[in-house]
């Protein structure tokens, strides 16, 4: 049976980098997947620190188009649909006095979510209204491991949508995924206590040329490569490093295998790929 997936993601790369090599698993067996990105939307009387951001990225001019268009074709090399929301982002936000939301990139990952209850109202009412949350078997949302901002705001909107409608039965329907590259940068040390303490790890073997297609689908996102790795080796052996590094000891794979972690509440057995659960689930 051919299913239909949605992967949530706040910015344009954050499902793809991720988790693009599980996605594209999900696609070599058959299934549809959409990647639905919440922060599209262009930014207007840029804040000194968008503008730094944008010279980061290399891009003069029509930053989010382009950015967009890297999307595309990201999700395009994967075979997997796009929707993009086309809200913005926290470095484009100003608050109610017209000043920028965040000034510094440190901000950006002291998140205060009182002051964005507005956002997260409206993300999960875009979520509810444009998506057809229904129509999806699994449901796949952030950790928002780093504690980035907009990677909290899109989680919490995320479960909020799905628990307001009663069609959805929240703990069989959503998934977490595991924010990549924050998790490999090692200084979130408390995410499994403070994100995770109630969720259950689920491990998937995934075949290596996996792997390789979400490494070319990364490098789709030329502008993001210099922000988030120091270069495009780097990256590379993030990757690798990191797609060798979460394999509990009791689950023996094929040598062609590597394995993959997510997090659940509850039915691991309708998570697709599933190879092994804890005793407790």
């Amino acid at each position: 049976m051919n299913n239909h997936y949605l992967f949530i993601s706040a910015h344009l790369d954050d499902a793809i980098i991720s988790c693009g090599d599980y996605i594209d698993s999900l696609v070599r067996a058959g299934h549809r997947v959409t990647v639905a990105t919440v922060f599209t939307g262009a930014g207007t009387d840029l804040s000194l620190l968008a503008r730094i951001l944008h010279k980061k990225f290399g891009l003069s001019s029509n930053v989010m188009k382009t950015r967009r268009e890297e999307d595309i074709s990201a999700c395009g090399l994967l075979g997997v649909d796009t929707i993009h929301l086309d809200l913005q982002e926290c470095i484009y936000r100003k608050d109610r006095s017209g000043a920028p939301s965040y000034k510094k990139l440190d901000d950006l990952f002291r998140s205060d979510y009182e002051t964005e209850l507005d956002v997260i109202s409206e993300v999960a009412e875009v979520l509810s209204t444009r998506l057809s949350l229904t129509d999806y078997e699994r449901i796949y949302i952030p950790l928002a491991i780093g504690r980035h901002v907009d990677h909290g705001i899109v989680r919490i909107a995320s479960e909020q949508a799905i628990q307001s409608n009663s069609e959805l039965e929240v703990s069989a329907r959503l998934i977490y995924y595991e924010d990549l590259p924050y998790l490999n940068y090692g200084q979130d040390t408390q995410w499994e206590i403070d994100l995770a303490c109630h969720l259950h790890p689920v491990y998937s073997s995934l075949p290596r040329c996996c792997l390789k297609q979400k490494t070319a689908a990364i490098l789709a996102y030329r502008s993001q490569i210099g922000l988030l790795w120091h270069s495009r080796w780097e990256m590379l052996r993030q990757v690798i490093r990191h797609a060798h590094s979460c394999r509990p000891p009791e689950l023996q794979l094929d040598p062609n295998t590597y394995c993959f972690r997510l997090h659940a509440m509850s039915v691991p057995e309708q998570i697709p790929f599933a190879r092994l659960v804890p005793e407790n689930f």
